[in-house]
């Protein structure tokens, strides 16, 4: 029996580099290698109410934009996913993730789900602290200086993944002026639009059956910051139906998530000592690769201020005669 996963359905496709010259800065390819910079554009909330690709931009930024936005507080989110084929069950996952935000970047991160898999992150005091639920914790220092925000964000991905899933059959209605958290903010009822729009080209191959998905269902609300933009409270559900391995299913996904606490740091202290383990502060296989793809594909592991690190071979070197 085919299973099918949250995971693979609702993950963001990965970024493949492509080949470049020997000696020649990744900077210098003009995008061959490293993704152009492009400037940070406001969002529009007037626009985010009318127009489904501004709304889906303002849910799809960053963690990271939005804590700068709405400073500390508290992130919960919970999502359930089933998937059918011929009206029988063949797979389902309710899974929570809650985000706590302290003072001078701290936070705790929890994601768990009912198949009894989860895990958890505290960055606080300069230090990472990670582990699978129910197990003992990892301490390092972090590897690289955006590692910390860049772990945070992928905690706040759910509500980007599941717009990004439904968003060809939406239509938006502009419900006016709403009050979240104590903030002033906009809401912006979700229905199936009469005329849903083609679904985008997949690049990823695991990816491609998205491009023949019908959004046959979709309801919900947003609440936007009214200054901002930034995603206050998300409510989506809907229906997709697909076709995979010439088979046909039906999933059908929900989401919420709500901003609390809004401007109210949370205490954030480390994991008991004796709960803590020691960590490698290197991983022979990450200076492995990069050492063999020097001048091919830009290395993985890089300096404390996030540039790329001169690749090494984890081989031990041989004595000098």
């Amino acid at each position: 029996m085919i299973r099918v996963r949250l995971v693979a359905i609702l993950t963001l496709g990965s970024v493949i580099a492509c080949g470049r010259s020997q000696g020649v800065p990744d900077e210098d390819l003009g995008g061959l290698v490293e993704e152009p910079k492009q400037a940070d554009a406001k969002i529009h909330v007037d626009r985010a109410a009318k127009e489904p690709a501004e709304l889906g931009r303002a849910l799809a930024q960053p963690y990271r934009k939005v804590l700068a936005a709405l400073g500390p507080h508290t992130a919960a989110l919970a999502t359930k996913t089933t998937v059918e084929e011929a009206g029988n069950s063949m797979s389902s996952l309710i899974d929570t993730t809650k985000i706590e935000i302290g003072d001078t970047g701290a936070f705790r991160a929890v994601y768990g789900n009912d198949a009894d898999y989860g895990r958890e992150a505290i960055f606080v005091g300069g230090k990472l602290y990670l582990r699978p639920r129910y197990q003992r914790w990892h301490g390092r220092a972090p590897e690289t200086a955006d590692e910390p925000a860049a772990l945070r964000d992928q905690f706040f991905e759910p509500i980007a993944a599941t717009w990004d899933l439904l968003s060809p059959g939406i239509e938006l209605t502009d419900k006016g002026a709403a009050d979240a958290g104590g903030r002033p903010g906009r809401k912006i009822a979700i229905q199936l639009s009469p005329k849903p729009s083609k679904p985008a080209v997949e690049v990823a191959a695991q990816k491609k059956w998205r491009e023949g998905r019908t959004i046959e269902d979709v309801s919900g609300e947003v609440i936007l910051d009214a200054v901002t933009g930034a995603p206050l409270a998300v409510q989506l559900a809907g229906t997709v139906s697909f076709m995979r391995d010439g088979r046909r299913f039906k999933m059908k996904t929900s989401l919420t998530a709500t901003l609390s606490e809004l401007g109210t740091p949370v205490a954030i202290t480390a994991p008991a000592e004796g709960d803590v383990v020691a960590t490698p502060e290197r991983r022979r296989e990450v200076d492995e690769r990069d050492y063999l793809l020097q001048g091919i594909a830009p290395p993985i592991r890089k300096n404390a201020d996030g540039t790329a690190a001169t690749p090494q071979s984890a081989q031990p070197k041989a004595p000098t005669p």
